[in-house]
């Protein structure tokens, strides 16, 4: 049935350890059955001015509460064994984790889904997908900012498209949906995607072609022919430059894929050059890297995908930092004979 916790963090500034509020909301067979709040001590009471006019959080409000592993011994226990949902829910499930790191703190096994994602799926013709624009079409008020507003709003998102597509289950609204559940590692987030389009299998959803999820009695996703090129792809280029790692020591974050990989594949390629991949934008990335979008492998489709960061990016140099938003094609030039070798001539 529809069994999910729905969770909002909001952070006292950019770094994505400084947690200052949660908000979780817990649904049961497509009901909200219980909701709950925190207010969170960050590690460095530096709130930012940017951060506080749009929450209203300030210091004083945090002082004397608890910090996050006091919070987290409570939140745990709410949180095991349920799928996560947020809207945005990769950067949620980012303070999670580097919260949860910043104090030494095994992190959390759950499976994520995103109610943008969802939402997108579910009403593709409308324009604009924030929390606060889905809310407004769907009826639902609530005080946006706020973190327990925030999660139930996404929890009311996720019910209202179960009942547009007559969905009983969670699996059954992402099956109908095409959407891929990520979940948390070891020390990054996977984030939800949605399912890449076959020949072999067509699904029609609003203005979406979509395939169904097809796995190997194993349990391993099939490997198609374009995946095992793009794997091969990557391995000439990491064969080719093996020694160098021209990405040693750089602070990276990705944004979509690379090469037409799947999206896990894409993040060990950039390791394997010697690349720190985060998964949020903060003070020490270096590299902003644009990379295909799952759905349509062409550089031209990808502009609208880096267009909503080069703003972030541009701030962040006005200020003083080394950063920089690059395409796929400008990251093959750094590597070694990469460009050569994906034009075939190499």
């Amino acid at each position: 049935m529809g069994h999910f916790a729905a969770i909002d963090f909001e952070t006292a500034n950019r770094q994505p350890n400084s947690a200052c509020q949660l908000g979780v909301v817990i649904v049961d067979d497509w009901k909200i059955v219980a909701e709950y709040e925190w207010l969170i001590r960050p590690p460095r009471m530096f709130f930012s001015p940017l951060c506080m006019r749009v929450h209203g959080i300030t210091p004083r409000d945090c002082m004397n509460q608890p910090t996050w592993e006091i919070i987290w011994q409570q939140a745990a226990p709410i949180l095991a064994e349920h799928l996560i949902l947020g809207h945005n829910v990769g950067f949620d499930a980012s303070v999670l984790l580097n919260c949860c790191l910043h104090f030494g703190i095994a992190p959390p096994r759950n499976e994520l889904q995103c109610t943008r994602l969802i939402s997108k799926r579910a009403w593709p013709d409308r324009s604009g997908h924030g929390l606060a624009a889905v809310a407004e079409r769907l009826g639902i008020t609530f005080r946006h900012h706020n973190a327990l507003e925030d999660a139930r709003a996404s929890a009311l998102v996720a019910i209202n498209a179960a009942k547009l597509n007559g969905c009983h289950s969670f699996q059954d609204l992402e099956e109908s949906l095409g959407l891929v559940r990520g979940r948390f590692g070891f020390d990054q987030v996977r984030n939800p995607r949605t399912a890449k389009l076959t020949r072999e299998t067509k699904q029609e959803i609003g203005n979406f072609r979509v395939e169904p999820r097809h796995y190997r009695s194993d349990g391993l996703p099939i490997k198609h022919a374009a995946n095992r090129k793009a794997s091969l792809l990557a391995n000439a280029i990491l064969n080719n430059c093996r020694d160098s790692k021209p990405l040693r020591d750089k602070s990276v974050v990705l944004i979509n894929t690379l090469l037409g990989l799947d999206r896990s594949e894409a993040e060990d390629f950039l390791k394997a050059l010697g690349a720190n991949l985060q998964s949020s934008i903060n003070m020490q990335t270096q590299y902003v890297i644009v990379g295909t979008n799952p759905i349509s492998e062409t550089d031209d489709s990808n502009e609208n995908s880096g267009d909503k960061h080069r703003e972030e990016v541009e701030k962040r140099k006005e200020l003083g930092q080394p950063i920089y938003l690059i395409s796929q094609r400008q990251l093959l030039a750094m590597i070694p004979s990469a460009m050569s070798i994906v034009l075939g001539e190499a």
